[in-house]
């Protein structure tokens, strides 16, 4: 059987407090805006170092792509909201639909995130997180 190593980066974004910013408007949520970036941005609870212990426990290589020797790094994109909730998580860049699929299942059972601030202000975020898949 081979072996299986999963390689979890996390995409930091700018530490500058330029306000990028969207608006989006959800089912949810009436007509906000949804920063890219903050001046305080979102925070994993723990930190980086538990996200990424968090991804290395609750990914699991889906079967078919295993079996198929497919790997890549699938890149999604979500929201995290003024109450730190993850919400609308969708792919950006598709490895293989098996794979997307089990990003995006990981993203959705995702604790709490500490909110980003702008301006004293808890805010809604992008955050953006690549998933890699690799079988060694």
């Amino acid at each position: 059987m081979k072996k299986i190593a999963f390689m979890l980066l996390v995409a930091l974004l700018s530490t500058t407090t330029i306000t990028a910013q969207k608006t989006v408007i959800s089912k949810n949520q009436s007509k906000e805006i949804v920063f890219d970036v903050v001046e305080n941005m979102p925070e994993f609870p723990g930190g980086q170092d538990s996200l990424i212990s968090f991804l290395m426990h609750t990914v699991k290589y889906p079967k078919e792509a295993m079996s198929k020797g497919i790997q890549g790094r699938v890149l999604a994109k979500f929201i995290i909201e003024k109450d730190g909730q993850v919400s609308t998580p969708q792919v950006i860049k598709s490895v293989y639909p098996a794979l997307d699929e089990e990003a995006l299942r990981v993203i959705r059972c995702m604790p709490k995130w500490k909110p980003g601030k702008q301006n004293g202000k808890e805010v809604r975020v992008f955050f953006t997180l690549p998933v890699t898949f690799r079988l060694n």
